[in-house]
């Protein structure tokens, strides 16, 4: 929710002012991107923890209903790690996890979309409220759908 700075334009010997009011507040998400369409769906969620990673993989079983397997490439968070996510895997056969290297941001197509939606929506910009910003995040995401995408990295 704090704004973030970034390169821009300005009048010579004029410094741009960007608001701040340090309220601390922030919208986390998560989300994937779709090999197929190479679409991202992004959830808002409120923070990262295993349970949180349970019931996106919930929702990603069910928004992929005539799959019977999917494979979810991960960076190495710990809750992807966590032993509640062990368990819910080995009671399944549907979600299979795969981890990207460590310190690797770059494989990670999900990465090079959080990176777009800073630069073309979120940079210098103030938000009044943790729901607009969430509806600027669902605009952007859907003014993207179909458009060009970074392509996948070549481990798959």
């Amino acid at each position: 929710m704090d704004p973030t700075i970034a390169a821009q334009w300005a009048p010579k010997g004029c410094q741009p002012l960007l608001p701040s009011d340090s309220r601390r507040e922030r919208v986390n998400l998560c989300g994937i991107v779709d090999v197929k369409t190479m679409n991202a769906i992004v959830q808002r969620i409120p923070g990262g923890n295993a349970e949180i990673f349970l019931s996106t993989m919930d929702l990603i079983k069910e928004s992929y209903p005539d799959c019977s397997r999917i494979t979810l490439y991960v960076d190495n968070a710990k809750w992807h790690k966590a032993k509640l996510v062990k368990e819910y895997l080995s009671k399944q056969e549907t979600i299979e996890l795969l981890f990207l290297p460590p310190y690797s941001p770059e494989l990670n197509p999900t990465e090079w979309e959080w990176h777009e939606l800073r630069r073309q929506a979120t940079h210098t910009r103030r938000y009044h409220s943790s729901d607009e910003c969430w509806q600027t995040i669902q605009t952007h995401f859907e003014s993207r759908k179909g458009g060009n995408k970074r392509q996948l990295c070549q481990l798959i």
